[in-house]
């Protein structure tokens, strides 16, 4: 063979085996090294001794079609009142977000509505600053809590007491008809989470549900984008400390109902994660012990995935001279056909689901590194279609039946905030004179 055809083999094989090795070998290689490695963190013993003040805090944009219920799903939790607050930041809505929240009748919800449009991470910021709570719980408009989320994650804390933060459990729901689109790779997501919480080694958190004690937060850069991603790893990076999966503490929304809208979020994310590589590199040196592993197998490599695919594409192009690789090149196209027509295949219709899905999650990535990459990203984000979703009657009716008359207690009165009484709850402008610049 000529040395460039030896060159093209070597890089098929080499970006072949990395992917294989990130979805495939790396969790079974985690999984053996759980049986044989005690679990990592370990509690102080004995009972919580009280309940901790709570401050829940979410970042809206345009969020009319959900606020509503979601701020209905808050008062109904099963946590002690008179210790929780729940903070509301609309960045800069344009729609009926704040007026839905005032009407919601909620004396206890603190609606801070902020003006102009800066991007979730600076809201962040400012609500993290003002919440009096110890524990902050972080979530989203579209998520919603089962009664005893919040207990669950505090419950946790207090078993992690050197923990960054702790990472509740997600469900992704979807109607019959768009089916689930990323339900079977977010099982698989969950698994991990489990096997890499063995070691306190859970990568950031999903924003939907995640705890974290107020005193060790470090404010986010103003131009972050995957806020719940570097949330706990700058904690990680700045204080140590390790991230644990809270499987008991379980939250659901509705799954994208269209791959498009998976694809915006995909791209998205990636020039958030070329963000979050830049910021957070010290966990790759090899002296971070399991913290290295997880970071480079589990994320790394995934988010150079669509780089692989397209080495592993063109080194095979080089190499249709010889019948191995050219069968090879064929399962190759194959492979992308499969994953094209997956709306046309009627046999093989859950694998070419989860080929469609693996494909638009890796496109969706490399937009979003190539954006990254020339300063296109920007820390704003579009609300996703949120089509049906609202809580089932059932969910519902148990979190009735569980809840506490009443809710959450009033917060403290600020002193560098104007405060405008709209219906029966309580909104806050943004005073100009006072808004952070971190």
């Amino acid at each position: 063979m000529a040395d460039g055809e030896i060159l093209a083999g070597w890089l098929l094989v080499a970006s072949v085996g990395l992917l294989v090795y990130a979805y495939g070998i790396y969790p079974g290689c985690l999984w053996v090294l759980s049986r044989l490695i005690p679990s990592a963190g370990g509690g102080p013993g004995g009972p919580r001794p009280a309940w901790p003040d709570v401050s829940i805090v979410l970042s809206a944009y345009n969020e009319e079609h959900v606020i509503g219920d979601r701020v209905r799903n808050f008062l109904e939790l099963d946590y002690p009142v008179e210790h929780l607050e729940i903070l509301v930041g609309s960045d800069g809505s344009t729609d009926r977000t704040c007026e839905v929240i005032a009407g919601c009748a909620a004396p206890g919800v603190r609606l801070i509505a902020f003006e102009p449009r800066r991007g979730k991470a600076s809201v962040l910021n400012d609500l993290v600053a003002q919440a009096r709570g110890e524990i902050i719980v972080c979530t989203d408009a579209n998520t919603f809590f089962l009664p005893d989320a919040v207990r669950k994650l505090v419950d946790a804390l207090w078993r992690y007491p050197s923990a960054c933060a702790v990472v509740g459990r997600l469900e992704l729901r979807s109607s019959v008809a768009a089916g689930n689109l990323d339900g079977p790779y977010w099982r698989y997501e969950t698994w991990m989470k489990t096997l890499e919480s063995h070691f306190g080694c859970v990568l950031g958190a999903n924003g939907a549900i995640y705890a974290f004690r107020r005193k060790r937060y470090q404010p986010l850069p103003t131009r972050a984008i995957v806020d719940d991603f570097l949330i706990p790893m700058l904690m990680r990076v700045r204080s140590g400390g390790g991230v644990f999966f809270v499987p008991e503490a379980r939250a659901w929304e509705t799954s994208p109902q269209q791959v498009r809208d998976e694809f915006r979020r995909r791209a998205r994310i990636g020039a958030g994660d070329l963000q979050a590589l830049l910021w957070t590199w010290q966990l790759l040196l090899p002296w971070k012990g399991m913290v290295a592993l997880t970071y480079f197998s589990h994320k790394v490599l995934r988010w150079f995935g669509p780089w692989l695919l397209l080495i592993a594409f063109g080194a095979n192009l080089w190499l249709l001279g010889t019948p191995f690789f050219r069968w090879l090149f064929i399962g190759q196209l194959a492979f992308y056909g499969l994953g094209l027509g997956a709306g046309f295949v009627r046999v093989l219709a859950l694998v070419a689901s989860a080929v469609r899905y693996f494909l638009a999650l890796n496109t969706g990535l490399l937009l979003g590194f190539a954006r990254g990459a020339l300063g296109l990203a920007r820390p704003l984000w579009n609300t996703t279609p949120r089509t049906g979703e609202v809580p089932s009657p059932g969910l519902l009716l148990a979190v009735a039946r569980a809840g506490r008359p009443g809710g959450p207690a009033a917060s403290r009165e600020p002193r560098d905030r104007r405060d405008v009484r709209v219906g029966d709850a309580r909104v806050e402008a943004e005073d100009p004179a006072h808004r952070r610049t971190a």
